[in-house]
């Protein structure tokens, strides 16, 4: 400072914060903003969606944050049938017990339904088709125990990679199906399940449930699984897609009403307006 010079004046700090408290402010009342209108446009949504990945993941469409509303999927309706699928799988774990069968047949809780999977040494002889005594009598405990749900049921044939070309069987492809389709065959013809609630296929090699790389891979490769379809899936199947259903229906009773008001149009006057 040069001498004689007025002192320079102090600029007032003491009010900046309120530059920062305003801003804070300004964004808050902006993130309630948004909160809000969120919560009048999607409340429904959110509803929906909170429900709905309650049942998936395996709890109640009861309680929670959001207490009213329908979900995205039939609650109760999973929820009862998951719990009947746990039951089931519990019965045909105490019936491989009882018989025996422990690593030879295991059971599986997937997004798809129950997966069965029996090991093709309990069902046929080595590179045969024909279910043996004691495979006849596997299948018909289990059949038995299905017989108790509506699910559809899909019986679906695995092999190894080793190949297979007989006057019979030209691949695995053949061999894979034919033995899917002589398990259907025998659930119907000897445990009476209705064949409307049944379908077979082959897979071949191409499904490995543990890559073929040496005996004991390829032994667990070679398997039958009977899947008691969720019904999530089995609306998939030809024939149950309801919406679908819904489409055609609508189609064929505009068709109707279109066809009615034509020929309204086209009939003649009555008599007393004739008259």
């Amino acid at each position: 400072m040069q001498r004689g010079s007025p002192p320079r004046a102090e600029k007032d700090r003491s009010e900046r914060w309120l530059l920062t408290y305003s801003d804070l402010i300004t964004l808050l009342l902006i993130f309630f903003i948004v909160l809000y209108s969120m919560s009048t446009v999607d409340a429904k949504k959110f509803e929906d969606m909170s429900k709905s990945l309650s049942i998936a993941l395996g709890g109640s469409n009861r309680g929670g944050v959001l207490e009213q509303g329908r979900s995205l999927i039939p609650g109760d309706k999973v929820y009862k049938e998951r719990l009947e699928m746990q039951n089931t799988q519990e019965r045909i774990r105490r019936m491989i017990a009882g018989k025996g069968l422990d690593g030879k047949i295991s059971t599986t809780l997937s997004n798809r339904g129950l997966v069965i999977s029996v090991k093709d040494t309990v069902l046929f002889p080595v590179g045969s088709v024909d279910l043996t005594p004691s495979a006849q009598e596997v299948i018909l405990g289990v059949a038995n125990i299905l017989a108790d749900m509506p699910n559809a049921v899909r019986i679906e044939g695995h092999t190894d990679t080793v190949p297979i070309h007989t006057a019979r069987f030209y691949s695995n492809w053949e061999l894979s199906t034919t033995r899917a389709t002589n398990v259907l065959q025998f659930m119907i013809q000897s445990a009476g399940l209705p064949p409307q609630r049944l379908s077979a296929a082959g897979y071949g090699e191409y499904k490995p449930v543990v890559p073929n790389i040496n005996d004991r891979n390829r032994a667990l490769n070679r398997r039958v699984d009977i899947v008691l379809l969720s019904s999530a899936y089995n609306q998939f199947e030809p024939g149950n897609d309801s919406a679908v259903r819904a489409s055609v229906t609508e189609a064929d009773n505009a068709k109707r009403t279109d066809s009615t008001l034509t020929l309204n149009a086209a009939a003649p006057p009555d008599s007393a307006a004739r008259n």
